[in-house]
């Protein structure tokens, strides 16, 4: 065989090599994938298989059993992540960009203050108090919503993107009578799609698999999210799982809830939809995460 020399060595192996690791990493989700539709005794006596011996529906039957409720909690949840998604990107993007500029008094002062919150915060009861008695958001999207509403991290992050863009597109946007609104709107946010489709997605993954201020804010099941929905499902089959167990009901042959699959189950579930959101961004991801890595 006769090898191209316009092809470089490296290509031809590396490319190669690179193509099946790519492969490599769907293995996994196959696996979780095949063991949601494997029996339960099958999982437990022989573990999952790529190709299940007994194919059997019970894990998604028993997580939807009340498709009215899983239906609603994947409202929410979609609300909850969409709205999050574009108000922290809002808030994130002017913080951000009001940093970036130079000649903004106190601004040191400010970034101090936002950096103050990395390291410390009013622990847990204080916190609580705000978010139920002060704000008044219990049993609300909000309570869902604010509290993870801006991270100082992605605010320093897409600060470091705006100062490295040049000055001179400020200065020229104000010479055409741009004010400040219109030259983040118009000019920077555009010319940082990198850093902003990136850090979009951590906000959006955060905002979906959020189930921690349900957990503390939420009491109505009409407002439950799909992961905190999912959870007490979860829970609720460990323990009728344990108490079963204890009268002897399981070794009889009686009962045999399919508690390992509903958690593959639930991965599945859980992760299907947002893992589609992924290739729109991936080829945003490698640059937004370099961006203040390498000074120019």
């Amino acid at each position: 065989m006769k090898l191209n020399p316009k092809v470089p060595l490296f290509a031809l192996v590396f490319y190669p090599l690179l193509g099946l690791i790519a492969l490599l990493t769907l293995y996994p989700f196959l696996m979780v994938l095949a063991a949601s539709f494997t029996q339960e005794k099958e999982l437990v006596i022989h573990g999952a298989r790529l190709v299940p011996r007994a194919v059997s529906l019970d894990a998604y039957g028993l997580l939807f059993e009340r498709g009215a409720a899983v239906l609603n909690s994947y409202k929410i949840t979609i609300a909850v992540t969409v709205i999050g998604t574009v108000l922290s990107m809002v808030l994130t993007t002017t913080a951000s960009y009001a940093l970036s500029i130079r000649r903004l008094r106190y601004r040191n002062v400010i970034a101090f203050l936002i950096y103050f919150t990395m390291l410390f915060n009013g622990g847990m009861i204080p916190w609580y108090i705000l978010i139920v008695r002060t704000l008044q958001l219990k049993n609300t999207l909000w309570a869902m919503i604010l509290p993870m509403a801006v991270s100082p991290f992605f605010v320093f992050l897409m600060r470091s993107y705006f100062r490295e863009l040049p000055e001179s597109l400020r200065e020229s946007a104000q010479i055409d009578g741009a004010g400040e609104w219109t030259t983040w709107l118009r000019i920077f946010v555009p010319l940082s799609t990198p850093v902003v489709a990136t850090v979009a997605l951590f906000y959006a993954l955060a905002y979906w698999n959020d189930w921690y201020h349900a957990l503390f804010f939420v009491d109505v099941s009409r407002l439950e999210p799909l992961q905190f929905h999912l959870y007490r499902i979860l829970s609720s089959i460990q323990y009728l799982q344990s108490t079963t167990s204890q009268y002897g009901s399981v070794a009889a042959g009686r009962v045999f809830l399919p508690t390992t699959g509903v958690k593959f189950a639930t991965t599945v579930v859980t992760i299907g939809p947002i893992i589609l959101v992924y290739p729109f961004v991936q080829r945003y991801f490698v640059k937004g995460i370099m961006i203040g890595a390498i000074k120019g």
